[in-house]
């Protein structure tokens, strides 16, 4: 016996370190402050900040002789369809296509000076009611006097896939902002041009690169919903409308440059979706708190376990120190029994320890011991309470009398209802019976 009680003096000395580690832990506590850093956001996953769009509009040409038409008579309407995403809250990408048909006028291509091969005076084009036999169309009636010779009306059917780098200079230049209500997102990107029809008198599709820069102006409706005014320039190679096709003498196909290249000029007006997740987080500083009430009670619980474990270290030496003898083995068992909670009945593991004790108090008539019983205060009321603990007491003391034989004049029997927690802060180490030699 007296082996076991310095094992458990022992263990109660190696669990007093652990302990106020514990303590230590419980007290301190972590804040996650967001940074005030308004240009720092958290990078998300690939599939956050996605969005899909559609808008429709206006859109002018600007061809060969385009210029020589009324600035309404040039205006078409443009659809576009597109998806994108943003990688930071200042660049993102999008797809997408834009289009339906543009209207111009085809003049003479007129190139036999810088290509004697070609024929002078010859039309083409995606000319209006274009008739081989007489090389004529649709006529223009609004050709200006100056002109001098006949204008005929064009309309191109054409599609335009594009593939745009998006910078958005009010996130860039003035930080992120989730509720900014209005952004200016400049944008340049790459595409392909392809007419879905053929001109005359080629006969052929065009088909052309195209480069494009452009403005984005977005307007914030809530989270999900955008309203944005898309402006676009489309610069494409100067045979994309081919007007300046024209017939050699053998009869075939020959198509010459009149300029540089020709341009495309829209502005859409739409509605965009972000797809959830949207939205980016704010960086975030871990900062370290302690709340000080909490130390000082810290404190105070050290030092009593400071206490504890020095007499727990001079019962150790003296228990090593000390002669064996029946007497000072049983004056080192103190006995906690324990009960589920709302229970007072005895389980036959506690009945064996009893009785354990009981050998030891019959062989030592003199000693004399306190049953106290215990409830848990946290659970239960006063008077159930008050109640537990006593039909606790009266479990061991009736067991350890009736059933072991323990004479009664060596038992105190005593309650003390519900209590806080006695041991290791633990409420089912109250809800208990000590027994323990009376003082």
């Amino acid at each position: 016996m007296l082996k076991k009680s310095l094992v458990a003096a022992v263990a109660c000395l190696a669990m007093a370190p652990a302990l106020r580690a514990q303590q230590m832990t419980d007290s301190v506590y972590t804040v996650e402050v967001r940074d005030a850093d308004k240009y720092r956001v958290e990078t998300n996953r690939f599939g956050a900040n996605w969005f899909i769009g559609i808008g429709a509009g206006a859109q002018m040409y600007f061809g060969d002789h385009d210029k020589q038409m009324r600035f309404v008579d040039r205006l078409t309407p443009n659809f576009e369809l597109y998806f994108g995403k943003w990688f930071t809250p200042g660049l993102g990408i999008r797809l997408g296509a834009n289009g339906y048909k543009i209207k111009g006028v085809s003049g003479w291509t007129g190139h036999s000076l810088a290509h004697p091969s070609v024929n002078y005076k010859n039309y083409a084009g995606y000319i209006v009611d274009w008739n081989p036999a007489t090389r004529t169309g649709k006529v223009y009636q609004h050709t200006p006097a100056n002109v001098g010779y006949p204008l005929y009306e064009t309309e191109q059917q054409y599609i335009h896939a594009h593939a745009d780098v998006l910078f958005n200079l009010s996130q860039l230049v003035c930080g992120y902002n989730e509720d900014r209500f209005y952004s200016l997102i400049p944008y340049a990107g790459l595409g392909f041009a392809a007419s879905l029809e053929k001109a005359s008198p080629s006969g052929e599709h065009s088909h052309e690169l195209s480069a494009s820069v452009g403005i984005l102006n977005r307007f914030r409706v809530s989270r999900a919903l955008d309203i944005n005014l898309d402006i676009r320039g489309a610069f494409f190679n100067d045979h994309f409308d081919q007007e300046d096709a024209s017939l050699t003498p053998q009869g075939k196909i020959a198509l010459t440059s009149g300029s540089w290249g020709e341009g495309l000029l829209t502005a859409t007006l739409g509605v965009s979706y972000n797809i959830p997740r949207r939205g980016w987080d704010r960086s975030t500083n871990t900062t370290i708190r302690v709340n000080e009430n909490v130390l000082n009670d810290l404190r105070n619980r050290l030092g009593d376990l400071e206490n504890q474990n020095n007499d727990l270290r001079r019962q150790l030496e003296a228990a090593l120190n000390r002669e064996v003898t029946p007497e000072n083995v049983v004056s080192a068992i103190p006995l906690l029994v324990t009960f589920p909670i709302n229970r007072w009945t005895l389980s036959n593991k506690d009945r064996v320890n009893l009785g354990f004790l009981a050998d030891a108090l019959k062989a030592n008539p003199k000693l004399v011991y306190s049953v106290t019983g215990f409830a848990d205060k946290g659970t239960g009321s006063k008077k159930r309470n008050i109640f537990l603990a006593r039909k606790r007491a009266e479990a061991v003391y009736d067991c350890l009398v009736k059933e072991f034989g323990v004479s009664e004049s060596q038992l105190k029997k005593d309650s003390q209802g519900g209590v806080a927690n006695m041991y290791y802060n633990d409420p089912r180490c109250s809800r208990s019976v000590l027994s323990k030699v009376a003082e």
